[in-house]
């Protein structure tokens, strides 16, 4: 190699060094990048479920976690961590009496401590009774009625006139919610078709004065349930939940359901 080659390599060498410090002095005179605050999520703290809970569940400590909702979206129904810290666990045990879903506040009124008693003791709501009827499939809307479905209470009669034995049909009770058919107690919420409940029992939730009404209807002929719609019904409403059996009545009664005779 000729001393000229020599000399352009050794001058090329230290311009190739320089610029690298160049470039590192530039680069350190850059103030460091920092990452930006995760701005805080301001609101109050509530009992929430941790995933999607069936009806009639006892609570486990992985079905429940505390979420941060806004403060203006906060009801008094929710369960508040700052009232109460230790809420997480002393729900544990507790019976949901309706489902939810995955980051949905449990609300007070809907879920209940069993304190000891059974599981169906914790669905009721407060006043109410657990009666259970026998049925029959085909006289309970053909197997299509769900738990917590609504219902009317129809009793049928035979009764001995002048002119021979005559069969009549009242509503005993109007507008009675379905805890149970048979061994299911849980609506069926998923599915490509109606799922079909054979069962020959019945449980209602109804008042004391319901349950008496019920008695007696079950003493005077058999029973049969027909199935209510989820929307508000406004045809043929009565003033309360039950209607008085009259046997002395002969009037045709038009309801939701279709026409019913009577008369001896």
């Amino acid at each position: 190699m000729s001393p000229r080659q020599l000399i352009v390599l050794v001058i090329a060498a230290i311009a190739a060094i320089g610029a690298l410090l160049l470039i590192r002095g530039m680069n350190s005179d850059k103030p460091e990048a920092t990452a930006e605050p995760t701005a805080a999520v301001i609101g109050e703290e509530v009992l929430v479920a941790a995933r999607d809970i069936q009806q009639g569940a006892a609570l486990t400590p992985s079905d429940l976690k505390v979420a941060t909702f806004p403060s203006n979206v906060v009801s008094e129904h929710f369960i508040s961590i700052a009232g109460r810290p230790s809420a997480q666990a002393d729900y544990v045990g507790a019976v949901t009496r309706r489902a939810f879903v995955q980051g949905e506040p449990i609300m007070m009124d809907s879920v209940v401590q069993p304190d000891g008693r059974g599981f169906m003791a914790a669905l009721l709501q407060p006043g109410y009774r657990a009666i259970a009827v026998e049925i029959e499939n085909n006289t309970a809307a053909g197997g299509f009625i769900q738990p917590n479905d609504r219902v009317d209470v129809l009793v049928t009669m035979k009764l001995d006139a002048e002119g021979g034995e005559q069969v009549r049909s009242e509503i005993a009770l109007e507008d009675v919610r379905v805890l149970a058919l048979g061994d299911k107690t849980q609506t069926q919420t998923s599915g490509d078709a109606p799922e079909i409940i054979n069962a020959n029992v019945a449980v209602l939730e109804l008042t004391a004065e319901d349950a008496r009404q019920l008695a007696l209807a079950d003493r005077m002929g058999d029973l049969s349930l027909a199935l209510r719609s989820v929307q508000i019904d406004t045809v043929g409403m009565t003033t309360g939940r039950n209607r008085q059996l009259n046997q002395d009545s002969g009037a045709v009664r038009v309801h939701a359901f279709g026409t019913v005779t009577g008369g001896r």
